[in-house]
């Protein structure tokens, strides 16, 4: 997965086009998913869940950027939003470079208080939140080329500092606050397994408790997890981590979707199929794991197949995951689960058989 590519399926270029009908949403009156009863507990093992991306924080082009201009973070309506159709997990991404404009130093007052409203609004509407550095194992100590950790320019030591900074600001808030270290590391020259432990070693050095998401190198791809990897394994004496892996369906599994669904040559196991080395790797070794991104296009239903076999092959194996995503700023994004018109995306149609029902809808 190029760097290019990603940036294509995640970047502004659409993103800061505002989608009317997200924009809208609050005002729309959509219909709420009536709940079977009323659940207020956080889910006890929020990995086996199916939750959404939200998608803000991290968005480009500059790696600092202008807060309301350049990016922005998700207010509480669009968490009640999702969370009325039963998601019980979000997660939303942030930059790096954002909240910790300079290495190892302070993170940054506006940016800490952000994430912080974020995390009470999801605690609010009882949604487990899961957020950390949307980076690549990478920092842009200017807003030039970002350089891999563990280089000269950002030593792995200050990798660590980032997560102790973290680990310290929300230490009093335990429940329903994971850390995932870090999104999609990819080329880091075999150093992957070492920069993680760094960060997971920094956490517990403050929080013992925290839930923990671990990604795996090679862009975290489920379909080549044994060839980066294999030997992947975090030693952490709270046993409370869960790895990651991402996994799409188009024919380069980039999720840029830039073919229909015949000139892909997909089929309706394709997702199935593509995710069964990650799926393998986590039986063998008795590791808990969940995939925080997948995606299809809402305009053709036999993508909509292939999103429904691979989240049940999930939930059969006790993993649940994340679908890309939501977030008032994709505008025409094709993969974009957000209201269109006054009505669902054609994917809430399969995602909402796959979450929990029993949360009743909250006003922010």
């Amino acid at each position: 997965m190029s760097k290019a590519s990603v940036l294509h399926r995640r970047d502004v270029a659409r993103g800061l086009a505002l989608s009317i009908a997200a924009a809208l949403e609050p005002r729309l009156g959509l219909a709420a998913a009536r709940p079977s009863a009323s659940c207020d507990a956080l889910p006890a093992e929020p990995w086996t869940e199916f939750g959404i991306n939200i998608v803000g924080p991290a968005l480009s082009p500059s790696r600092r950027g202008q807060y309301a201009k350049d990016y922005i973070y998700p207010q509480e309506s669009q968490l009640a939003y999702y969370r009325a159709r039963g998601f019980r997990v979000a997660r939303v991404t942030f930059l790096w470079e954002r909240l910790q404009p300079r290495l190892s130093s302070d993170l940054d007052a506006g940016e800490l208080g952000r994430l912080q409203t974020l995390v009470e609004a999801a605690r609010r509407q009882k949604m487990v939140l899961v957020t950390g550095p949307h980076n690549y194992a990478r920092y842009a100590v200017t807003d030039g080329e970002p350089q891999l950790i563990g280089s000269r320019s950002v030593p792995t030591a200050a990798f660590g500092d980032l997560w102790r900074r973290l680990s310290t600001a929300f230490r009093p808030v335990q429940d329903g606050l994971i850390f995932t270290i870090m999104n999609e590391p990819h080329d880091t020259e075999n150093a992957w397994a070492s920069i993680a432990q760094a960060a997971v070693d920094a956490i517990r050095d403050i929080d013992p408790q925290r839930w923990l998401y671990v990604p795996g190198d090679g862009w975290s791809s489920a379909r080549s997890w044994r060839e980066h990897n294999d030997n992947l394994a975090i030693a952490d004496a709270s046993d409370r981590l869960v790895y990651v892996a991402h996994q799409y369906f188009d024919a380069t599994a980039k999720g840029s979707y830039d073919r229909d669904y015949d000139a892909d040559g997909a089929h309706p196991q394709i997702g199935v199929e593509r995710v069964q080395p990650f799926l393998q790797w986590l039986r063998e070794r008795r590791f808990r794991g969940t995939v925080t991104e997948y995606g299809v296009p809402n305009n053709d239903p036999r993508w909509l197949t292939i999103l429904d076999n691979t989240l049940d092959a999930l939930k059969r194996a006790r993993v649940g995951g994340a679908y890309w995503a939501g977030g008032p700023w994709w505008g025409d994004y094709p993969l974009s689960s957000e209201p269109r018109g006054g009505h669902d995306a054609p994917v809430l149609s399969i995602l909402t058989k796959y979450t929990d029902h029993c949360a009743e809808p909250r006003s922010n």
